[in-house]
């Protein structure tokens, strides 16, 4: 499998894990669908716009890249997607573990995945007050 250097110490993927790709709903950058669209996927299959955030699609309940097994864009996934299970609380103001994420206790974060979080929400919101002011 051309993808075991990438998985091999994946806790998801240890654990054949893909809850977090049931029923998506991660924000993507310009540079995210930059990033995908040079992999040879056409922009329109792959993200929906609301209210000027851009979106992942879904299909058939998961993320339109997974294919029940694997993600087929794994290494050239969107950075929301790299930095998962940690997601910013609005109501706490602070960067936490999803509690949906079925094995968030096993992931270590470090003070530059909390930085990259903050930073990636900045840049979300930027692009968003461009597309939609």
């Amino acid at each position: 499998m051309f993808y075991s250097k990438y998985l091999k110490n994946n806790i998801c993927f240890t654990h054949q894990c893909i809850q977090c790709c049931i029923k998506t709903s991660m924000f993507l950058t310009n540079n995210d669908i930059e990033t995908i669209r040079k992999e040879g996927y056409e922009p329109k299959d792959f993200f929906r716009e609301k209210n000027g955030w851009l979106m992942l699609k879904n299909r058939e309940g998961k993320c339109v890249f997974h294919n029940g097994l694997i993600c087929l864009i794994y290494q050239f996934r969107p950075e929301g997607c790299r930095l998962y299970p940690l997601i910013f609380d609005d109501e706490l103001n602070i960067s936490v573990i999803d509690d949906d994420c079925p094995f968030g206790d096993e992931f270590e974060i470090n003070t530059n995945d909390i930085k990259h979080l903050s930073d990636l929400i900045q840049q979300l919101k930027k692009e968003r007050k461009q597309r939609f002011p």
